[in-house]
């Protein structure tokens, strides 16, 4: 194979592998847990529940994965975006939602 021959095989398996999907595996126990994680918009549904951090996604199952696994109850949808990717004149839209995680307090028996 020639040196032309081989820079070309390259740069095809690092095109090939730039399309894989990054998308992180999630064990069926996580997939569980997230399915509890409520999204909600109306800031008075988390009043009074602890918040744990900000996650972003462009997949509302996903942005429910990270807070569960930052061991919160609720996403509160902060901002909604749209970006645009892709190259060589084909571009694709995707949402991507940025939401504030909350736990919710224990609170004791009165």
């Amino acid at each position: 194979m020639t040196t032309k021959h081989t820079a070309a095989v390259a740069v095809m398996a690092l095109a090939l592998a730039g399309c894989a999907s990054r998308t992180p595996r999630w064990s069926s126990e996580e997939r569980a847990q997230a399915a509890t994680v409520r999204v909600v918009k109306d800031a008075d549904v988390v009043r009074g529940c602890q918040p744990i951090g900000s996650v972003t996604d462009d997949d509302i199952q996903d942005l429910q994965k990270k807070v569960a696994r930052m061991g919160g109850d609720a996403a509160l949808v902060t901002l909604q975006s749209q970006r645009a990717a892709g190259g060589g004149g084909a571009f694709r839209y995707s949402t991507y939602t940025t939401a504030e995680g909350t736990a919710v307090e224990e609170v004791g028996d009165e």
